[in-house]
């Protein structure tokens, strides 16, 4: 058996109700058992990459006078069913990256092959066992900056026949869904920023032994020789192309002219921080839309209720994170007008946390313009199809949001092909192809 062929267990997944069921007895000091009409509904589509989300509904029988057991919980869920649900669990799973793949157009759109999803057990294991570690150090730190659910059990994948490996987490209620082709407003982006930079500054202050379980400074390295080979590179370039009309047609020259270039120093990226002497910190290594937990302020701003999905933890230079946020997350407008303002914000909460100064805003500045073309190059040939997969989305919505997205994609263009030059200018050597 394996993490991405279908099983006994809940969603078809290797955990069972006795697995959750004994969780939560143990956690909640009660011999209450689920009882026959338990029901668990999929809830997935296509939230969790690496994982199966599911409703649970236990239908709690025989519970002790005064005891009071969650109702209703689910398997990572993160929709709109959040607002009726009181608790999520994650169950690690490859049957979701499969779905993905095709989505994504990996292997001329078959999805991965069998030989592939049997490779990615492995690393399917190791990010969630990493997941398990950072929501220990979420625990430990509990710093209000930080917001992270409740966590009601881990359990991590003990071995390499173990494929039962879920956490159980607390609900946050009235959450406001943000799709990964729509902007999280500058003023609603801060806290988030806060918290990354706060997460990262603490961390600094544990040893390399505690934090062993984070990814290395190869993160890049590995993403795009699991991922993204010669093949998958040159397929979403000829994707990109399509999705312009013929007035980008000079410009989408350019930036594929400038990905390939990139693409040409992915292994420079592993030993960047001693190549140019950049700090290193620990990254989250996903952050996007789907990756954080808002709720709506009644003034109709956003409220940061969580962090999650914390499997790509990597110890790189800050630049990994905020170029990741300000390319995918802002409107064209907050990025050009205060995205040095988002990064002065995460400069200035590392520092104050951290007590002293690791980096100067420059090398902030700097450390971002050297990642943002990478994440750029992971962005944007797949936006449009992040919008015609969602099924959430009306046809004639799709129109409008299509249009929309295009429009903050030739503005991430023109920025990367400036951002280029400067890369090219102020690190000559790095930006050299051996």
């Amino acid at each position: 058996m394996s993490l991405y062929e279908p099983a006994d267990g809940i969603l078809e997944t290797h955990v069972t109700w006795e697995d959750v069921e004994a969780d939560l007895q143990k956690k909640f000091g009660t011999k209450a058992s689920f009882g026959e009409n338990k029901k668990a509904t999929n809830i997935s589509d296509l939230k969790g990459f690496m994982s199966r989300i599911a409703l649970v509904e236990p239908d709690w029988q025989n519970v002790e006078e005064g005891k009071q057991l969650p109702e209703k919980f689910a398997l990572k869920v993160r929709t709109q069913f959040f607002e009726l649900y009181q608790v999520f669990n994650q169950i690690s799973s490859q049957l979701a990256l499969h779905a993905l793949s095709k989505i994504m157009n990996f292997e001329g759109g078959a999805g991965f092959s069998e030989e592939k999803m049997k490779h990615f057990a492995k690393l399917t294991k190791e990010c969630h066992n990493r997941e398990v570690e950072v929501y220990k150090l979420l625990m430990r730190f509990n710093h209000p900056n930080i917001p992270y659910t409740k966590v009601y059990s881990l359990k991590s994948f003990d071995d390499d026949d173990d494929l039962k490996g879920y956490l159980i987490v607390d609900f946050v209620s009235n959450i406001h869904e943000i799709e990964m082709f729509q902007n999280i407003p500058a003023d609603d982006l801060f806290p988030l920023v806060r918290g990354i930079a706060t997460f990262s500054a603490l961390t600094q202050s544990l040893s390399l032994e505690e934090t062993s379980f984070a990814l290395g400074q190869n993160y890049l390295e590995m993403l795009f020789g699991e991922f993204l080979n010669e093949a998958e590179l040159n397929k979403k370039f000829d994707r990109l192309e399509s999705q312009f009309e013929e007035k980008d047609k000079e410009n989408v020259e350019k930036l594929v002219k400038v990905f390939n270039h990139y693409k040409s120093l992915v292994k420079k990226y592993t030993t960047i921080s001693e190549t140019l002497n950049m700090a290193l910190v620990l990254n989250h290594g996903d952050l996007w839309q789907s990756n954080v937990i808002h709720s709506l302020n009644e003034d109709g701003t956003l409220k940061l209720e969580a962090m999650i999905d914390w499997q790509g933890v990597s110890r790189m230079p800050p630049g990994l994170d905020l170029s990741r946020l300000l390319l995918g997350c802002l409107s064209l407008e907050d990025r050009r007008t205060r995205g040095t303002e988002i990064l002065n914000c995460y400069y200035e909460t590392f520092t104050k946390v951290h007590g002293k100064e690791l980096f100067t805003f420059q090398e902030l500045q700097d450390c971002y313009n050297l990642f943002a073309p990478m994440m750029a190059m992971l962005l944007l040939p797949d936006m449009h199809s992040f919008i015609d997969n969602n099924t959430r989305v009306s046809e004639e919505m799709k129109v409008i949001v299509r249009k929309d997205t295009t429009k903050k994609m030739r503005a991430i263009m023109d920025d990367i092909l400036e951002i280029h030059e400067y890369n090219l200018e102020h690190y000559p050597d790095f930006m050299r192809i051996d």
